[in-house]
């Protein structure tokens, strides 16, 4: 509920679904309204999915895009996807949630393994990789 609060919060409209596995969210530059497919065929990968669509409007970036787990298209989804991991952490620790080691925080947290590098960096740059 906190990706799709934060959300609201900054003027984000949202829509959920239940489509298709195989159905990507989306989300609407012109009417800054993403679209949330709960039926997806990887369910741990929802949060950091919504993330993801949330990055795309907090980005600014135009028309619409589409969430596609497999590959990453160009510098705006490589954002979008940095967005969400960033967001993601800074939840958890405002939670105070202890997580100490990258690959811990991915697999709690739905996060991609093509995100893992930026994942390690995330923990090295605030001082929470514990090895």
């Amino acid at each position: 509920m906190y990706l799709l609060n934060f959300a609201l919060d900054n003027g984000i409209a949202w829509a959920i679904k239940q489509e298709d596995p195989y159905f990507p969210p989306m989300s609407f530059h012109k009417s800054r309204k993403l679209i949330v497919n709960m039926n997806w065929h990887n369910k741990w990968e929802i949060p950091f999915m919504i993330g993801h669509e949330i990055g795309h409007l907090m980005n600014d970036d135009p028309g619409i895009s589409y969430y596609n787990s497999a590959t990453v298209r160009g510098s705006a989804e490589r954002e979008a996807d940095l967005y969400s991991l960033n967001l993601i952490f800074d939840y958890a620790m405002a939670r105070c949630e202890p997580v100490y080691e990258p690959i811990e925080f991915m697999q709690q947290y739905g996060i991609p393994e093509r995100m893992l590098n930026d994942t390690v960096k995330l923990f090295r740059d605030n001082d929470d990789l514990l090895f």
